[in-house]
């Protein structure tokens, strides 16, 4: 475990924690199977096969979701199998969900989008608590390694 000494970073201490969340990019070349976990925007080119929970997930032509996805805004260009829920959620034209979807916000299909599954408009509550809930324990995490002697 990395600690910092006192007022290493003075005043900054709490904008590190905001820069350690950027954006994560996984290449076409890659598969992760498991949880996949991130408080910050995944762009995704290859797959995952798993539960995923992230603040936003944008899912490129030839990426792939086999798993649920628990997320703030979620764009698919690519393809998912798995119940989604996320606050905003944008179906591209070239994008396929086999899934229940549940939003709070905003869907939109485009032409040529493919779509297997109920959609449900739901409460916020329902949908912030599982984002909220997981980025919380994500920053409780993050501020453990900025944490003073």
């Amino acid at each position: 475990m990395v600690k910092f000494k006192d007022n290493m970073f003075g005043d900054n201490k709490d904008k590190l924690i905001k820069l350690v969340v950027e954006k994560s990019t996984i290449g076409a070349d890659f598969t992760i199977e498991g949880l996949v976990n991130s408080a910050g925007d995944v762009e995704l080119g290859g797959s995952f096969k798993g539960p995923v929970n992230v603040k936003a997930l944008h899912i490129k032509e030839k990426g792939s979701v086999i798993g649920d996805i628990n997320a703030e805004t979620l764009e698919v260009h690519g393809f998912v199998d798995g119940t989604v829920s996320a606050q905003k959620i944008v179906i591209g034209p070239t994008g396929e969900i086999k899934g229940d979807l549940s939003f709070t916000e905003n869907l939109r299909v485009d032409d040529g989008a493919r779509l297997d599954g109920m959609v449900k408009k739901v409460p916020l509550a329902k949908i912030e608590n599982k984002v909220t809930n997981f980025l919380d324990t994500t920053k409780a995490v993050r501020k453990t390694f900025l944490k003073k002697d």
